[in-house]
């Protein structure tokens, strides 16, 4: 059950869009601007800003796509599922870090940013979010899951000589495993819109 809290935030929503955001899975580049002497800080900072800009963009224009594209909510959600579902997998497979050498600030918060941060899942489901409960709520539910981004973040940047990577990797699978029920979710809310507007 959804646990509303001033009358516009809702608990469980923010708990998914943080989930979605994943701020630990950005770990191994803050790590690598630490390694390289980048003021890390600024790096997270800033990547926080241009994602949660991104977001708010996405939010506005998103939803006017379907009328553009000529495609149903429906067939979103179920494509939205399954990128969804291919990036829940991915972050539960364990991989190697192939950002390492990268040791450029401005390049570091790119990645971060986009598509770390705002990828193909989260503009999926923030586009959905926009159309089922409205762009209002769901602005103020971005930022308040953008603002714990933001926190942990500056607790990454205060601490990263002391985190331990492996905690962080394992913590960003098991989110990874709630990123794969939630694209379940939306395939199936998916498909029975199609069929019901088949039948």
């Amino acid at each position: 059950m959804a646990i509303n809290f001033m009358g516009v935030f809702d608990l469980a929503l923010i708990i998914q869009l943080f989930i979605l955001i994943n701020p630990l899975s950005s770990f191994p580049v803050l790590l690598a601007a630490h390694k390289n002497k980048i003021n890390v800080r600024k790096v997270a900072v800033n990547a926080v800003f241009i994602a949660f800009i991104i977001a708010i963009i996405v939010l506005i224009i998103g939803p006017y796509l379907f009328s553009l594209f000529r495609i149903t909510v429906d067939s979103f959600r179920i494509a939205g599922g399954i990128v969804l579902l291919l990036l829940g997998i991915d972050k539960v497979r364990p991989k190697e870090n192939d950002r390492k050498d990268v040791k450029e600030a401005d390049a570091l918060t790119s990645i971060i940013a986009t598509p770390l941060l705002t990828g193909p899942a989260i503009i999926s489901f923030i586009i959905l979010q926009a159309i089922d409960i409205g762009k209002i709520p769901l602005f103020f539910n971005l930022l308040f899951a953008f603002i714990a981004v933001g926190i942990v973040f500056v607790m990454f940047a205060f601490t990263i000589s002391r985190i331990n990577a492996k905690i962080i990797d394992i913590t960003s699978r098991v989110f990874g495993l709630f990123l794969t029920a939630v694209a379940i979710q939306m395939i199936a809310k998916g498909i029975m819109g199609v069929m019901a507007g088949v039948g």
